[in-house]
């Protein structure tokens, strides 16, 4: 027990608030909710064990997952008002729970469109705790704390992924990815019930009494969370990059299949691809400090980058090359990512970070669909695409671009409405 102390404190630089037990609760119900192995092989085990067409899986049963995840993201903040995050947290874990029970013993449409809304609350539910963990702890560690309990869950997904693979190549039977699976999240659903309770029920009473005596409440509460020009600037590039890293990832695959489609190692790269977004994440913690005093730079030169490599990959013929690429621009939004959801959290001044995660998140998931539908009428090929994509992380280099620019005639301006008073002081 002393050496599984030891070692959380090594996780955390630093002194840290949280309690040890309640560090170990997070970190456990992180690795739990993403340990997945049947997760990569949802269409296969889909199609070739329940019969259903990809025609039925491409436009009966998975759209249903895009547009209650839309849905319920949207719902999340005022959901948490009433029930708290705990309460939803709880819930989403079961929803996932019952999504692979359904998939594993369902044999209708229905069924399998019914597991879709499931599988879509329980993804949008996984919003929640990241918000909820502002709740636990200090403004100082945020960072670390979102950090850590991103990096656990990559990390989950990885050795899931791995493991999967490796039980492919055994040609183990599904029941066995079902099994592992299952225990995995019955274990994160247990956990939930020992996750500290969050405070957001006692301010309840009074923001459902004034909402009551003002049509304007939620316009009011919304104003009131978006207030500051960085905030809204930096939810925009949240929104915008999340788009576009969310496209490189769906069609990722595609892309390695269009360079050589005889390579047998896509499921790694996805894997190393995870490692480096936990690495990247994890790395976080030690440049939130860099990032604050780089005038934001470091989120210029890295949503610049990331357009780079999209363009890279949509030009190479190489599939080591789109390997590196693709791994590559997976670790740097992930670590952008991690800065973000922070500053956004530090720069908020009315606490509603579950709004605020909401809204954002629900922005990112409008312009993907949007934008997905678009790029399928177009009938652009795989290398365009990826070429297009690519003015998601130009356009977030943009934003930030106009965010110094505000800040760098921000100081200007007081600079100068101070130099006439010192002018005073100095002659008098």
């Amino acid at each position: 027990m002393e050496e599984w102390r030891r070692w959380l404190t090594s996780l955390i630089p630093g002194s840290s608030s949280i309690p040890r037990s309640t560090l170990a609760v997070l970190l456990v119900y992180s690795f739990s909710s993403q340990f997945l192995p049947i997760e990569p092989y949802f269409v296969p085990y889909i199609t070739s064990v329940k019969k259903f067409s990809n025609h039925q899986v491409t436009v009966d049963i998975f759209p249903i997952s895009v547009y209650s995840q839309l849905i319920f993201t949207l719902l999340m903040a005022p959901v948490c008002l009433y029930l708290s995050h705990k309460v939803l947290i709880i819930l989403g874990a079961f929803g996932v729970l019952i999504t692979y029970l359904i998939v594993w013993i369902g044999q209708s449409l229905l069924a399998m469109e019914i597991m879709q809304i499931t599988y879509g609350f329980g993804v949008s539910a996984r919003l929640v705790f990241s918000s909820y963990i502002f709740l636990l702890v200090s403004e100082e560690e945020y960072q670390t704390m979102t950090s850590l309990t991103t990096t656990t869950s990559l990390l989950s997904f990885m050795l899931a992924s791995e493991l999967g693979q490796l039980l492919a190549f055994q040609e183990a039977s599904y029941g066995i990815f079902f099994v592992i699976s299952l225990i995995a999240l019955g274990i994160c659903c247990a956990v939930t019930f020992l996750l500290p309770k969050d405070h957001s029920l006692s301010s309840i009473s009074s923001l459902t009494s004034s909402w009551g005596q003002s049509k304007q409440g939620w316009t009011t509460l919304l104003k009131e969370t978006w207030h500051g020009r960085r905030l809204q600037i930096f939810s925009l590039w949240w929104a915008v990059a999340f788009a576009g890293i969310s496209l490189v990832q769906n069609y990722g695959t595609n892309l390695f299949d269009a360079v050589d489609s005889k390579s047998k190692l896509n499921g790694h790269i996805l894997a190393a691809s995870e490692a480096a977004a936990s690495l990247g994440s994890y790395c976080a913690i030690y440049i939130e400090k860099f990032a604050s005093k780089s005038c934001l730079s470091i989120y210029i030169l890295g949503s610049a980058l990331m357009g780079i490599l999209c363009v890279s990959m949509g030009i190479s013929s190489k599939i080591w090359v789109t390997y590196c690429l693709y791994i590559t621009i997976c670790g740097i939004y992930q670590t952008l990512a991690c800065l973000v959801s922070v500053r956004c959290g530090q720069l908020l001044s009315n606490g509603q970070y579950i709004l605020l995660f909401s809204i954002n998140s629900f922005a990112g998931l409008l312009i993907e669909t949007l934008l997905q539908a678009a790029i399928e009428i177009s009938g652009l090929s795989i290398f365009s695409q990826f070429i297009s994509f690519a003015g998601f992380f130009f356009l977030a280099t943009a934003i930030c671009v106009g965010l110094h620019f505000v800040d760098s005639s921000r100081t200007s301006y007081l600079v100068l409405e101070t130099e006439p008073e010192h002018h005073i002081s100095d002659s008098t």
